[in-house]
């Protein structure tokens, strides 16, 4: 069975992530802090795949603290792509980002309705979240050579048995992207 009728049978979208990650497993230090990543920021968004993933994308769903961290960067790092916000706390809606609310699961099923197909999923309690309940097809992470000892987990001290390597790259940064896929997954 293919891919796409596989994700028919299912009615969600294709769900990749893509996240840096300390070699002790954290996506971000104490206090939500991303300076440990800028050493490693030199490379092209084209050598990361950044530019490919979202190029294939439909919409980006992540969680509101993710949300409140990225809307704070000097720069909207996601152009004009539609972002989906999971929060159950108040928010108003603005230019392509939307608030919605609900179990993973059942969002994933209205986007599918919707006509979503592919989407980047963002931030690390929704990662957690999809890959706990094998919802993710892709998963690339970027090992970072630093420990930080504290900050918020990826994987909360339990790793995700069913995902396999598929590729592996070391980039000019030295930054070892890693892509993943479940075991029970087919190519894409």
């Amino acid at each position: 069975m293919s891919t796409e009728s596989t994700h028919e049978a299912q009615r969600r979208p294709r769900i990749s992530a893509f996240l840096a990650l300390s070699l002790d497993g954290f996506i971000a230090g104490e206090g939500d802090d991303l300076a440990w990543l800028a050493p490693f920021s030199g490379d092209s968004q084209e050598e990361t795949g950044y530019a490919a993933l979202m190029a294939s994308v439909d919409a980006l769903l992540m969680g509101r603290n993710t949300y409140d961290v990225v809307r704070a960067f000097p720069e909207w790092p996601y152009g004009d792509k539609p972002v989906i916000v999971l929060t159950h706390r108040p928010a108003e809606p603005g230019v392509n980002v939307a608030f919605r609310q609900g179990a993973l699961a059942q969002v994933l099923d209205e986007l599918w309705q919707e006509g979503a197909r592919h989407l980047y999923l963002d931030g690390g309690i929704m990662v957690r979240q999809g890959l706990q309940a094998g919802l993710v097809d892709e998963l690339t992470l970027f090992w970072v050579p630093v420990t930080l000892g504290a900050g918020v987990p990826l994987f909360a001290g339990a790793l995700p048995g069913n995902l396999n390597p598929v590729s592996s790259t070391l980039l000019p940064s030295g930054l070892v992207r890693v892509i993943y896929r479940p075991a029970t997954a087919t190519p894409a």
